[in-house]
C-alpha cells in the first residue's frame, strides 16, 4: 500500500519500567546533589549550577523519546538523537497491544522485532491511526491472562 499522502504520526514513548526507575533515580540524585551544595555553602557555587543543569538536560532528553511513522517507515528515537530501530511498514506482520500493560509488540515473521512502551492514551491513538491508515496490518489486543501462540 502506497501511503505517501499520510500525515506522519509522532508519539512520545516511555522506557521499560526498570529504565524508568533508573532514569528517575538519576534525576533525583542530581537534584539532591544540587540542593546539598546550595544549602551547605549558602552562596553561589558552580556545583549547584552544574548538577541542576544536568538534571534539567536529562529530563528534557528523556521526554524527547518518540515513535515516528513517516513515509511508510516506523522509526524509534531515544533521547532525541539515538535512533534505535527503523522498520518499513510493509515488513510488519502485526501489532500486539496489551490491555493491562504499557507494552506494545511489533512482530514480523512470527518474531517480536520491537517492543515499545506507551501510555494508554498513546496506545489508543496508535491503534486508531493504524486501523485508519494501515488496515492490512492486524492489530491484536490481549488482556494479561491470554497467551500468544
Amino acid at each position: 500500500m502506497n501511503n505517501k499522502n499520510i500525515k506522519p504520526l509522532k508519539l512520545n514513548i516511555r522506557f521499560e519500567l526498570a529504565y524508568e526507575v533508573i532514569s528517575y533515580s538519576i534525576l533525583v540524585i542530581l537534584i539532591g546533589l544540587a540542593y546539598v551544595f546550595a544549602s551547605n555553602l549558602l552562596a553561589f557555587n558552580w556545583y549547584t549550577v552544574i548538577f541542576g543543569v544536568l538534571a534539567i538536560f536529562l529530563y528534557i532528553l528523556k521526554r524527547k523519546s518518540y515513535l515516528l511513522i513517516e513515509k511508510d517507515v516506523l522509526s524509534i528515537y531515544y533521547f532525541y538523537f539515538f535512533k534505535k530501530k527503523k522498520i518499513e511498514m510493509k515488513t510488519i506482520d502485526e501489532f500486539v497491544f496489551y490491555k493491562s500493560s504499557r507494552k506494545v509488540e511489533i512482530r514480523s515473521n512470527n518474531q517480536t522485532i520491537l517492543i515499545i512502551y506507551l501510555k494508554d492514551k498513546k496506545k489508543r491513538k496508535l491503534l486508531d491511526w493504524l486501523v485508519q491508515h494501515y488496515p492490512n496490518i492486524p492489530c491484536l489486543f490481549f488482556s494479561e491472562n491470554e497467551t500468544i501462540g
